[in-house]
């Protein structure tokens, strides 16, 4: 009778026991042919201004700026006929001064600076640091915004601001 309940109980234990192996959630890399989900551009090429998603599935979405990140998560279905909001793994954006992958749930962003976007448009410069995106508006302006601050009304106006583009 021990031996009837201890089977099952190592069984269970031993298929428990096996690690999951952990999505790389990790920024992949940008390919020269990538191009932007929401505008089409390619973000090869303005890596300061370049964002990314990876997915669950450890496939990934680059973007061309930090703004069509956003349009792209507002509006997912528009753009990724693939994935739903609940796949999003990570979030990447460069930073703006050393071109690095930061993760964009912690990162600051510039609203309102005369940095011109890789459009030629008013867009959300990356920082790494509260202080270093602070230091950027002293000379572009703009104001700091954190992940959870920009909304579908900041990127409205983005959209609505001198050379926006919509989609």
């Amino acid at each position: 009778m021990l031996r009837a309940l201890i089977a099952p109980l190592l069984c269970a234990l031993t298929l428990g026991s096996l690690p999951a192996q952990a999505a790389d959630l990790s920024p992949k890399p940008v390919e020269r042919n990538a191009r932007c989900p929401v505008c089409g551009m390619y973000p090869s090429r303005t890596p300061q201004w370049m964002a990314q998603i990876v997915f669950n599935d450890q496939t990934a979405s680059s973007f061309d700026s930090p703004l069509d990140l956003f349009r792209f998560l507002n509006n997912m279905v528009l753009f990724d006929k693939t994935h739903k909001p609940a796949d999003v793994g990570a979030v990447w954006v460069a930073d703006y001064q050393s071109k690095a992958w930061i993760d964009a749930r912690k990162a600051f962003f510039v609203l309102g600076a005369k940095a011109p976007g890789p459009m030629g448009e008013s867009n959300l410069p990356a920082f790494t640091t509260r202080d270093q995106a602070q230091a950027f508006t002293q000379s572009q302006g703009g104001k700091v915004l954190t992940f959870g601050d920009i909304t579908r009304e900041v990127i409205k106006s983005l959209n609505s601001g001198h050379g926006g583009h919509q989609h």
